[in-house]
């Protein structure tokens, strides 16, 4: 396991990465939920990214780290939405190939935003009715093909990128008691507790 004061350089090294790719989100004071619950309540807001959330940020920190033999082999990843298009975005930027694979059932107003985002460095394959069906032919196929698997959240680079909202907030607000972090795979959540840990340790992370 990677100690974790190796995370925080890299997250700092990731923030390098990402300074002209990721838009640096506002943190923007709400004052209807603070009137609400009585706190200054602030929202950072990925929604903003050119790609309308933060995966932007692992995607493409885990795609740029990649050798010049892999760049060449391509990459793929298993997505219903908003990996699908941080990693189809970063094919583009980086110049690489990529196979995207989608469930069947994906909404078209999301394939045609991966599909936007990637142009011709991509190619999309919908198959199966659930992710997880999905995401077994997306493996199978890196496998075959010699490929890149680009995972959603469990890899350090992706939880580095991830991580980088964490710093972007401590940099406009250093007095944080709480911070709520939406949970799916945990990419999130784990790089945002890591750098508050050593930067912010009396700040308290809750998942939601």
């Amino acid at each position: 396991m990677v100690q974790s004061a190796q995370h925080q350089i890299d997250i700092n090294k990731a923030a390098y990465v990402l300074k002209n790719v990721a838009l640096k989100t506002p943190l923007q004071y709400h004052r209807k939920l603070s009137e609400k619950f009585g706190a200054e309540i602030y929202l950072k807001r990925e929604d903003l990214q050119v790609v309308r959330s933060y995966k932007i940020r692992g995607a493409y920190n885990l795609i740029q780290s990649l050798t010049e033999e892999q760049r060449k082999s391509g990459v793929v990843c298993a997505s219903a939405g908003n990996h699908a298009q941080g990693v189809a975005f970063s094919c583009r930027e980086l110049d690489i190939k990529g196979v995207i694979y989608m469930p069947a059932i994906t909404p078209k107003q999301k394939i045609n935003q991966v599909k936007m985002f990637g142009g011709d460095n991509i190619e999309i394959v919908l198959i199966g009715d659930t992710f997880d069906e999905c995401q077994t032919h997306a493996l199978q196929f890196t496998q075959e093909n010699k490929m890149v698997f680009i995972p959603p959240f469990d890899h350090p680079k992706v939880i580095e990128g991830q991580g980088t909202v964490a710093k972007e907030i401590l940099e406009e607000q250093s007095n944080i008691d709480y911070v709520f972090v939406p949970i799916g795979g945990g990419g999130l959540c784990a790089g945002m507790a890591t750098y508050f840990q050593t930067y912010s340790p009396q700040t308290k992370i809750i998942g939601v």
